[in-house]
């Protein structure tokens, strides 16, 4: 019987791989760009983030990335390659997680909806954000915590300890996480064992400061970072609470109309996991408390981190993709086990409608899924991302300038695109390598001024322009004063020189 169930995984883990070739191809987006070319700095100019480098979130990501670029190098396959490798992992998690609490078949069925749903387009699309990778670490640790629950004695500290130390793990890519993945660890400790939870809460607490613990020995002691640059310091919290009380439409024009049309496709796509996760969810509340109910407060949890984010990008709303995968398995295997004892023309009709139900919806996502895996690659990428001509045209810049320059040059981008910074493989010639047009509210006049100083300070060769400059006259000023404009790039990238 093992044997078998390891074969249907195994298949399940191809599936999720083959689902993603077509995207292997398709233009690098700007998070990709962004957080590759601050994993790029650090692996080949030893930069040191942070100290070196602007960046608001924690590190895990562009370690994932210094990975990457080490083992597959610079390439628009080499990203997506690598997170349909990684996805796999995560594949294997939920199937785990969802026998563990369940049955072996309801983590089966996990695994394969989870497979479907990490390659729809819509919510999936970039496969660039920390969303993406920090999943796997999030199931894990909740993987632990339910071995924990339903261990040995002798076990049960260790595991509750690596749940811990996987939530800070998840932590170290994303803060957000800490509602989205501690949060329900610690409110299922508190009550599903209030007698031990005093030494539950220790033991995950101490697994969870130790990444935390890690990350400051290694920035402040080692690195010698200024703590006001780290993203938990008071400047950087300043930031955040600036950007996260600005109205979306004022601190990111661009992003909206995507956004909405990406929500209206995932709609008719996640229907089915929302209804049957929702009856899963349903079915634990009014059962017998049990370590299943771990998975109702990591999604309820996951949603509330992506409301409070207010960015409401669709990306955010990934993380409680994996529990309610295994919330909807658990009501498929079980419906399918009360037809299957009970006989199919004796089973309750209640059952028999959520099968057809089930079976519907189910097929009206896979139906999108390969409507979307038929569609040219163009116009699958417009589509859903709407930029795709522009990042590809970023690429054909960045490659551009780093065939007329030397390691020694630095680079500027003005707009929404750090990408060039990465396929040109020179150094930025600013800390931070979103200038201020792409977030106005947010950005302090100290900082306008040290980016400006920095731009006299390392006269960049080459200027690029991918925005208007706003309020932003000195910097154009600087650029009518000492660029000339050498090539342009349909619709609005303009490739400018040092005089």
């Amino acid at each position: 019987m093992f044997m078998l169930e390891l074969s249907i995984l195994a298949a399940i883990c191809a599936a999720s791989y083959v689902l993603k070739i077509p995207y292997f191809n398709l233009p690098l987006d700007r998070d990709f760009g962004a957080h590759g070319y601050i994993a790029y700095s650090m692996l080949k100019r030893k930069q040191v983030l942070y100290r070196d480098l602007y960046e608001s979130k924690t590190p895990g990501l562009k370690l994932i990335y210094m990975l990457i670029l080490r083992w597959f190098g610079l390439s628009r396959k080499s990203f997506r390659q690598f997170f349909a490798l990684y996805n796999i992992l995560t594949t294997i998690a939920v199937y785990a997680l969802g026998a563990r609490l369940f049955s072996p078949a309801a983590g089966l069925a996990a695994a394969l909806l989870y497979a479907l749903y990490s390659s729809v387009p819509c919510l999936w699309w970039h496969f660039s954000n920390t969303e993406s990778y920090y999943v796997l670490p999030a199931t894990l640790s909740f993987l632990f915590l339910a071995y924990g629950a339903t261990g040995l004695v002798t076990t049960t500290f260790i595991c509750i300890m690596l749940s811990g130390l996987l939530g800070g793990t998840t932590f170290m890519f994303k803060q957000p996480s800490l509602i989205s993945t501690a949060a329900p660890a610690v409110f299922y400790l508190l009550l599903y064992a209030p007698h031990a939870m005093v030494v539950d809460l220790g033991l995950y607490g101490a697994g969870f400061s130790l990444p935390i613990i890690a990350f400051y020995v290694n920035f402040i002691v080692i690195k010698k970072t200024p703590w006001k640059k780290l993203p938990f310091s008071l400047e950087s919290l300043n930031i955040l609470h600036k950007y996260l009380t600005t109205p979306l439409f004022k601190a990111n024009r661009t992003t909206i109309e995507s956004n909405r049309r990406r929500f209206r496709t995932i709609f008719y796509d996640i229907i089915f996991l929302v209804v049957f996760s929702t009856a899963g969810g349903i079915a634990l509340v009014l059962s017998p408390p049990s370590p299943g109910l771990m998975i109702i407060g990591w999604v309820i949890l996951s949603f509330l981190a992506a409301i409070i984010s207010r960015t409401y990008l669709a990306y955010h709303f990934i993380p409680p993709i994996p529990p309610m995968c295994i919330l909807a398995g658990m009501v498929i295997t079980d419906v399918g086990k009360n037809l299957l004892s009970a006989g199919l023309l004796h089973g309750s009709v209640v059952a028999a409608l959520a099968l057809a139900a089930a079976l519907v919806l189910l097929l009206m996502m896979i139906y999108h899924l390969v409507k979307d895996l038929r569609m040219p690659r163009e116009l699958l990428g417009m589509f859903y991302s709407g930029e795709d001509h522009i990042y590809a045209l970023c690429e054909e810049v960045g490659k551009y300038i780093k065939g007329v320059t030397t390691e020694q040059d630095y680079v500027y981008s003005w707009g929404h695109q750090p990408d060039i910074y990465l396929w040109s493989e020179r150094k930025a010639a600013v800390y931070c390598i979103y200038p201020p047009i792409t977030n106005p509210t947010t950005f302090t006049r100290e900082q306008i001024t040290d980016e400006f100083a920095q731009l006299l300070s390392n006269k960049p060769k080459y200027f690029v322009m991918t925005s208007d400059f706003g309020k932003f006259k000195e910097f154009e000023q600087l650029l009518v004063t000492n660029y000339v404009l050498e090539k342009k790039y349909e619709p609005y990238i303009y490739v400018f020189k040092a005089k």
